[in-house]
């Protein structure tokens, strides 16, 4: 395939979107005028008086909500309108260090009407800043998905940071608000269809992207097999995704992090919100215990569909049930105004009936039931010694399991795995003066893996198989440092160790150097109860960001990263049940090398936002799978993977218009993915050894997004996406054999599916004369797929009167309407 072959090196410009500038008309001219004559009397002070320009003091804020009192982080804090300013921590605090003098400080975040203050300083200030929410008032400041202010304050590259606000406006299908479809309006995010267990970030893997929440890690994002994702949206605070750039203080995934956190209870009052939706409802409440010292939140999502199938399914569904829930709770002390602790607990589940799905060993079942979630729980400590300086220690414990039954009578199944996952981690900050921000921390990691467990405790024709468990530590230390050399430049620098230990007890298996592994190769199987193998390295990390002028700026970005967990699965999108690896004397760890460059501009005062990125990366140690690969059940699965090499490269662009009652934005991205099995024998070359696309290899994607608000009662939008279809492995003939045709593969994904596109649709309406009152109310209508396109989710082959026929198979192949209500009373 001509379009199919990678280019060894990529050179594209890539850019970044800065500090809007308003008008100082906001203030009195007598206060413009005093600063002015501040800034003369400086210039013109005698020698004596340079002792008293050169004094410096603290000015320390907290930036918290007017309403619920909940600190807001990443709020962008200036000086005196176009002087570099800083972004708010996690706590909603900030630390800035200026010269004696008059100054106007301005803060804006997403979703909150813009401060601005005159403030004198000639002492240490501290201040209490609290920001008033748009939701309730027409939109004349940012309200958006996405919020680029910090990519222009630091050097981070490739970072999204997404409001909660943007995204419940974003049309979504069947009402619920979905944060992994808001991500796929971002360039550089896809999916391989509708139903996809997770998603594709610049060419990478399902599995190669850490996913968080609340420091708690994600081993399967969905419910419904794809459908929905698993995040409770009323109960988070922000979504960040790393696409480049990664800071040293994650690692363990080679190709994106996506970290969600969530809200904190308020100590002030309480509130209740929730949402009533054809696929579920949703109830949030969270209340102060002990006022200004100990809250709780909860946060539940609960899902009973079995009667669309009843009512509307055809016969052969009519049997399928499907349910799922979340359920999010945590609570928060502050005993005082130095300490913080908070307990997090996160639960999810998901059960799913269907009629002939799945098959083991030629095995078919009548009808099958799966079931997987997670049980999360994290203790977080945080202590601050000063506005300079704080300490982060936590305690993190997750179980991720699935199960999978068939109960025939006599061949019945019962199949489970499971991951378990324990961290320790702590994180010192240290913030000296305005030109270094400092991190160092530690972590370490136990992972427990039961990679299949089948027919244990039942009785069956079918036997019993239990395999081995695994185990294995992963071991980090990292420091980085956000150092400002110039007004014009800013780096990051971080570098991180990391050792992976594989530990037994477990089999340790050695083949025949060179050859292929198989039963035939194996000389050595023995039992080890300590050390197998470890792996480590260095992981360095760079972003450096250099300002053109006050509305542009350049990026360039650098990260190796190691993956010691791999998902195992030969499905263009992995099932729920399918099965991890880790890392051992025989499956290497992947490693990745990412370079990244980017360029970002304001237009027309902030009103539009420009931004253009490019990347390269080359992973070594893939894994990819031989021809009829046997991976549910296989003790020495090592024989059916082969080691490869990864590709990726693209660019991304974005436009968006960030303010007024029309807003929007429009994505590109330019993206390849490919893939190189070159072994030294022929059963271990995938396509002769040459460069074959990804599963997830989508050449051209474009995003169009439309929101308008013509008043307080109704609210607008449309989102539209297309994109190439993906690869698919089509036959070139057939041949006889018993008189049967069959049909003849010669190479792998040499073919695609139809290209995809489609538009959806929402129409928000609000009672706005509710909101002067404790009961917040509004409707939500969406149409997903408006247009009742027909995308082809796969494609499939059969060959009828010696022809071969190619049959799409759609998930979503007509428009799906949608009616949901939701409410807050606080």
């Amino acid at each position: 395939m001509k379009n199919n072959k990678p280019i060894n090196s990529l050179m594209l410009p890539l850019f970044s979107l800065l500090l809007g500038v308003l008008g100082a008309n906001y203030f009195s001219e007598a206060q413009t005028q005093r600063s002015s004559n501040t800034l003369l009397a400086r210039l013109n002070t005698s020698v004596e008086g340079d002792k008293a320009f050169l004094r410096t003091f603290a000015l320390v804020g907290n930036v918290v909500d007017v309403e619920s009192q909940k600190p807001i982080p990443n709020a962008s804090v200036s000086i005196d309108y176009v002087k570099s300013g800083v972004i708010t921590d996690s706590t909603g605090n900030f630390y800035m260090r200026l010269t004696q003098g008059e100054y106007i400080l301005k803060i804006s975040a997403v979703g909150y009407k813009i401060f601005r203050k005159y403030i004198k300083l000639d002492k240490d200030t501290k201040m209490k800043i609290e920001l008033q929410s748009v939701s309730n008032m027409l939109e004349e400041v940012i309200v958006s998905s996405v919020a680029t202010r910090k990519d222009i304050q630091t050097p981070s590259l490739g970072v999204s940071l997404l409001s909660l606000k943007g995204i419940k406006k974003i049309p979504a299908m069947m009402g619920e608000v979905d944060i992994l479809r808001s991500l796929q309006t971002l360039p550089g995010v896809s999916s391989v269809g509708e139903g996809s267990n997770g998603i594709n970030v610049r060419g990478g893997a399902v599995d190669q992207n850490l996913i968080y929440v609340d420091d708690t890690p994600i081993f399967n994002p969905t419910h419904l097999f794809g459908l929905f994702s698993i995040f409770p949206s009323d109960a988070i605070r922000e979504v960040e995704l790393y696409k480049g750039g990664v800071p040293a203080r994650f690692g363990g995934r080679t190709a994106s992090v996506l970290d969600i956190k969530m809200s904190e209870p308020s100590l002030e009052k309480g509130s209740v919100q929730g949402g009533i939706g054809a696929i579920s409802n949703r109830l949030t409440f969270e209340t102060p215990l002990i006022k200004e010292k100990l809250s709780l939140m909860t946060s539940a999502r609960v899902s009973f569909n079995d009667f669309w199938f009843k009512w509307f399914g055809t016969p052969e569904v009519k049997n399928t049930r499907a349910n799922f829930y979340d359920l999010a709770s945590k609570v928060f002390f502050k005993p005082d105004k130095k300490n913080t602790i908070s307990l997090t607990a996160y639960i999810n589940h998901d059960f799913y009936r269907v009629d002939s799905l799945f098959s083991l060993e030629n095995v078919v079942a009548n009808q099958t039931d799966f079931t997987y979630g997670h049980q999360n729980l994290a203790l977080r400590w945080n202590h601050f010694f000063s506005s300079k300086s704080s300490l982060e220690i936590s305690a993190i414990s997750s179980l991720y399991k699935s199960q999978t039954v068939a109960p025939d009578t006599a061949n019945k199944i019962d199949l489970r795995n499971s991951i378990r996952y324990y961290n320790f981690k702590a994180q010192f900050s240290y913030y000296p003066n305005d030109k270094h921000k400092i991190n160092a921390g530690i972590s370490g990691i136990r992972y427990e893996l039961e990679p299949g467990v089948l027919n244990k405790d039942i009785v069956s024709n079918i036997a019993k198989v239990i395999l081995d468990k695994e185990q294995g530590y992963e071991l980090a230390t990292y420091v980085d440092d956000e150092y400002k050399l110039s007004e014009k430049l800013k780096v990051q620098l971080g570098l991180r160790y990391v050792q992976y230990l594989s530990m037994g007890p477990a089999p340790k298996r050695v083949y025949i150097s060179g050859e292929p592994l198989s039963g035939e190769t194996l000389i050595q199987n023995t039992w080890t109860s300590g050390l197998i193998v470890n792996y480590g390295g260095l992981e360095p990390r760079l972003t450096a960001l250099y300002t053109i002028d006050a509305n542009s700026s350049l990026k360039l970005g650098y990260n190796r990263m190691h993956q010691f967990l791999q998902l195992v699965s030969n499905n263009t999108t992995p099932l729920p049940t399918a099965r991890w690896k880790l890392s051992d004397n025989n499956i290497k760890p992947q490693s990745s090398d990412l370079v990244s460059l980017g360029y970002f501009k304001n237009l027309k005062e902030s009103i539009w936002e420009l931004s253009v990125e490019t990347y390269y990366r080359r992973t070594q140690d893939m894994i990819d799978y031989i021809s009829g690969a046997n991976l549910q059940l296989n003790p020495t699965i090592e024989t059916q993977l082969l080691n490869g090499k990864g590709l990726a490269y693209g660019a991304e662009l974005m436009l968006t218009k960030k303010k007024g009652e029309v807003t929007g934005s429009i994505g590109y991205t330019f993206a390849r993915s490919f893939s190189k099995v070159d072994g030294q024998y022929p059963e271990q070359r995938i396509n002769n050894g040459n460069w074959y696309p990804t599963n997830y290899d989508k050449p051209h994607t474009l995003n169009l997004m439309f929101n308008a608000q013509p008043d307080k009662h109704n609210s607008f939008s449309f989102n539209f996406v297309y994109s190439t279809g993906r690869p698919l492995t089509a036959p070139v003939g057939t041949y006889t054999l018993d008189d049967q045709k069959i049909l003849v593969y010669t190479s792998r994904n040499n073919d695609r599916i139809p290209d995809y596109y489609r538009l959806d649709f929402s129409w928000i309406i609000s009672n706005p004369s509710m909101k002067t009152k404790r009961w917040e109310g509004s409707w939500a209508f969406t149409v997903y797929n408006l247009l009742g396109r027909s995308n082809a989710y796969s494609v499939f082959f059969k060959t009828q009167n010696d022809v071969i026929r190619a049959y799409r198979l759609s998930v979503f192949a007509s428009p799906i309407v949608s009616l949901g209500y939701n409410f807050k009373f606080k």
